[in-house]
């Protein structure tokens, strides 16, 4: 038997020929895309092919249209031709403005991820499709990196009244040229505007009705990162913080000096620290109180738990974001229900006896499978993670690539 199994994102069977599928037993084409026409797919039809797609293209037979990708950001501008091209966006597509007419000379354009337009062409294409969120714009606005923060510079440097921020816009300099904002008519727009509270009533008329926005104390100063809250970091960033990403507390003197945190993400802190931390003025996404009695085991492709790991960690063991985590026969039930906790894994495997305990401490995990045929290192994580599909294909051609052309 021989076979041929195609992983592609994008696949091009406009150029298939008999020769190309004479001689397999099966054809399997897995892709995001297939781009097609009549005699293509009345070719396919005559021989064992299955199409595992997302999306279909029928193109014209006999119309050259040019495939062209961008995985990550692309811009459509007022001068663009795409006279015969489909644009593929794997990643964030923005319209300029101005550029209604280039964009319908697309002949079709798809995007995954995010679709940023101004308003005034809502509903205006039929060339588009988005897999994703479509984001409108006002019209005439200068569009801002994803995350601004204004300053006295920015406002000298203003040469546009209208702004559009895709993403956070921060006011939290207070010694902000206001009155010269002002005074070129500087206009913001954006999905949310944090700003300091002294800031705001001069400023507030500046904003669009449709932006929301946070107030946050004086004095806040914002860190585009994870931080680990330590006296260290109060002493370079200050007590009153927006943190853009986790924040991590493990010193008891870093948190007693803060005044204000506000973290657009997860707070992972000591559990010794608990009650310090509900005295302060603080807004999270998530709260995750951390034993330090407790080994933490994370980000891992395969782990193995058994008697040595509990002895090196008699108080017991969080395990995290591991792909494939391996429970020893040796542990019993007891050990496993008072000793392990197992979070964010796509997959646990365990001994029969040992599943139900398993089943009590795992959190958020993909799959708990009972042990029996697993093998081991790299392949035998694919093979559990695949059914073992890969292992047992034999005489099998096997193309993964980001495009092919059948």
């Amino acid at each position: 038997m021989k076979n041929k199994v195609i992983n592609a994102a994008t696949c091009d069977a406009r150029g298939v020929t008999e020769d190309s599928l004479a001689g397999f037993d099966s054809i399997t084409v897995n892709a995001a895309f297939l781009i097609t026409d009549a005699r293509a797919k009345a070719l396919m039809n005559q021989y064992p092919v299955t199409l595992n797609v997302a999306t279909v293209l029928d193109v014209p037979e006999g119309r050259n249209i040019t495939i062209k990708s961008i995985n990550g950001k692309g811009e459509i501008g007022p001068d663009a031709d795409g006279t015969d091209v489909f644009l593929l966006v794997n990643g964030k597509l923005t319209i300029a403005d101005g550029s209604l007419d280039a964009v319908k000379s697309y002949y079709r354009i798809m995007v995954n991820g995010k679709l940023l337009m101004p308003a005034s062409y809502q509903g205006q294409f039929s060339n588009i499709t988005a897999n994703g969120k479509t984001e409108y714009y006002p019209d005439g606005a200068f569009i801002l990196k994803r995350d601004t923060e204004v300053d006295d510079l920015f406002v000298l440097r203003a040469a546009n009244t209208l702004y559009y921020c895709p993403g956070d816009l921060f006011f939290l300099d207070l010694g902000l040229h206001t009155e010269k904002l002002l005074e070129k008519g500087l206009r913001f727009a954006g999905q949310r505007i944090i700003i300091a509270e002294s800031l705001l009533d001069k400023l507030v008329s500046r904003f669009s009705e449709e932006a929301e926005i946070l107030r946050v104390p004086d004095g806040t100063k914002r860190v585009d990162d994870d931080l680990e809250l330590t006296s260290k970091a109060v002493k370079r960033y200050g007590s009153k913080l927006f943190v853009s990403g986790d924040v991590s507390i493990h010193e008891g003197e870093a948190l007693s000096s803060m005044e204000y945190l506000y973290v657009d993400g997860t707070v992972k802190i000591d559990k010794d620290l608990e009650d310090a931390f509900d005295g302060l003025e603080c807004v999270y996404d998530e709260l995750k109180i951390i034993d330090p009695n407790l080994g933490c085991l994370s980000d891992r492709p395969m782990l193995k738990i058994g008697p040595a790991v509990l002895k090196k960690y008699p108080g017991g063991v969080r395990i995290e974001d591991c792909a494939k985590v391996m429970i020893s026969e040796e542990l019993t039930p007891e050990e496993i229900m008072d000793k392990l906790r197992i979070s964010d894994c796509a997959l646990v495997v365990c001994s029969r006896e040992q599943e139900e305990a398993v089943n009590m401490i795992a959190e958020d995990v993909a799959m708990v499978r009972v042990s029996g045929q697993e093998q081991e290192g790299p392949g035998g994580m694919v093979d559990d993670m695949l059914g073992g599909f890969f292992g047992k294909l034999k005489d099998t051609q096997v193309i993964n690539a980001a495009e092919y052309k059948m």
